[in-house]
């Protein structure tokens, strides 16, 4: 019952949250936006993608790194294709199959038990949440700005914010039986936090490269304070896989930066859309993924 309510508030959320991101495109100079968005070139765009699709590959890495640790035998081939195609699913089927779901049964089949596979996808999100939250420092002079234009409010809001000891116990539990099976292996988490590191600086980039294409006049520490804040808010489970969050956010987010709407809507819109493209080799593997079958004649089990 607690999770059809759950589902049903996300379903609103993110309703709700492309509700403003239309409104907010309604506002704009349609004109204005095209112009912006044709004068990215091919080739800068090409390059954001292969951008994109290298970070990627990177969080496949730092998965890769934590199935090491718990000893299951996946090879990066099929390591790769559970991840993109539930990195499909969460873009394109967010409604039937969660991306997660899709990882935890592929690493449950090569792995001991159930319960391990799901453990590294646990551990993997953690892993990738710790790793942005190095992109906060470059976030202060954006929420200093906020704060400033929002007048006193983000002092009452701040102030309103007290977590009950009981929440915070019971997280800190979860974290510790977490990471209790890595505590053997440590330096599989330095490894899968390095990777995760390097999937940040290619996303950076690359978002980057498009907003200069864009002739928006950021630099790469405005980028990454725009999307450590981004990526927290979509974070909060009321919208599915982010839609309409991380938008609306980067529209507000970088026209505090100087940027036209228009140049913010192009740049939000069509990083989305890079992202998306980069999943679509994912639809491939996600039938066989599920059927158990991913990696090819070579077996689920079988470590490359």
């Amino acid at each position: 019952m607690r999770r059809d309510w759950v589902w049903r508030l996300r379903i609103l959320g993110t309703v709700a949250s492309l509700g403003l991101l239309v409104w907010l495109l309604a506002r704009q100079d349609w004109e204005a936006f095209f112009g912006h968005a044709r004068s990215l070139s091919p080739a800068a765009l090409a390059l954001a993608l292969a951008l994109v699709l290298l970070g990627q590959l990177w969080n496949v890495g730092r998965w890769l790194c934590l199935l090491r640790g718990q000893e299951i035998g996946l090879g990066y081939f099929q390591a790769a294709s559970y991840a993109f195609a539930g990195l499909f699913a969460s873009n394109f089927l967010p409604s039937t199959i969660g991306g997660d779901v899709v990882r935890i049964l592929g690493a449950a089949r090569a792995g001991p038990s159930r319960l391990s596979g799901a453990a590294t996808v646990v551990m993997d999100r953690a892993i990738s949440v710790f790793g942005m939250l190095f992109l906060l420092p470059f976030s202060v002079p954006l929420l200093e700005g906020m704060i400033r234009g929002a007048g006193g409010l983000g002092e009452i809001s701040l102030a309103a914010t007290g977590a009950p000891a009981d929440w915070l116990r019971r997280i800190r539990e979860r974290v510790r039986e977490t990471l209790a099976p890595w505590m053997r292996r440590p330096g599989s988490l330095a490894l899968s936090l390095a990777a995760s590191w390097a999937g940040v600086l290619c996303y950076l980039l690359a978002v980057w490269m498009v907003a200069r294409g864009l002739a928006i006049e950021v630099s790469l520490a405005q980028v990454a304070g725009v999307t450590g804040l981004t990526y927290l808010i979509t974070l909060i489970p009321i919208s599915i896989n982010g839609y309409g969050l991380r938008e609306a956010g980067m529209l507000a987010l970088y026209v505090q930066l100087g940027a036209t709407p228009e140049q913010a809507s192009a740049l939000a819109l069509i990083t989305r859309a890079l992202m998306m493209l980069v999943s679509l080799p994912g639809a491939a593997w996600l039938g066989k993924s599920m059927a158990g079958e991913a990696g090819g004649s070579g077996g689920v089990g079988e470590v490359a």
